[in-house]
């Protein structure tokens, strides 16, 4: 089963090579790698998380407060328990939210990101500056758990607002929130040295091979 591509990346996908090999997306901008991304998440959710892309939207939205909530916890514990190989899973599982977050409401993370740190060269360039500018204290280990706390708070509070239909600007409130966590995790990610790309394709991968259909997956990408 062939991939589609957005419209958008189809002049920068005309190459002889694959459009998820490394030669490919180095020649990309971070702001379409991040696209690129975001489409692949939305791939993986049709094949493996078909259960909550069928959950109506302010559903899948609490959906993702709920995982960005045991996200806090666990940044707490993995500084308790010293914990850096969780620590490091938690941050991946936390980026796959994000982008599975980002297409529930339509936001291009990547431009977002871009018009505040420019058209930067890496995922690692971004979380150094996302590091300097969210003052990321290198001597707190619970700094990402504190900004998960306050960001997923806020998230929390935009879904329970809509379901009392109060006078509240959800989408506003959820998109600002969802790129702060975001912002976040790129700034950790960056002071542990962690590369996303590759984590991501190995966390999904991992993910994937729980499914009873993770053979015609693989079957329709050859």
């Amino acid at each position: 089963m062939a991939r589609i591509a957005p419209a958008a990346l189809v002049h920068e996908r005309a190459t002889a090579e694959t459009p998820e090999s490394p030669g490919t997306l180095k020649a990309m901008g971070l702001h379409d790698r991040l696209l690129d991304l975001q489409w692949r998440q939305l791939k993986n959710d049709e094949a493996f998380h078909a259960d909550i892309l069928q959950l109506p939207i302010s559903q899948r939205l609490k959906h993702m407060a709920l995982h960005n909530a045991k996200y806090t916890s666990h940044f707490i514990h993995n500084v308790v328990d010293t914990d850096r190989e969780r620590h490091q899973t938690t941050l991946t599982d936390a980026f796959v939210i994000a982008l599975a977050t980002a297409n529930a409401l339509n936001q291009n993370l990547g431009e977002a990101l871009c018009s505040q740190v420019g058209e930067a060269s890496s995922l690692q360039e971004a979380g150094e500056h996302m590091a300097s500018s969210l003052a990321r204290d290198p001597h707190n280990a619970y700094w990402i758990g504190h900004c998960f706390s306050y960001h997923t708070g806020q998230f929390a509070k935009a879904c329970e607002s809509l379901d009392h239909l109060e006078g509240y600007q959800y989408r506003e409130v959820i998109e600002e929130a969802n790129l702060s966590l975001f912002k976040a995790i790129l700034a950790e990610a960056s002071a542990m040295n962690l590369d996303l790309w590759s984590a991501y394709d190995a966390r999904t991968s991992q993910m994937g091979q729980k499914s009873i259909f993770v053979s015609y997956r693989l079957s329709d990408q050859d």
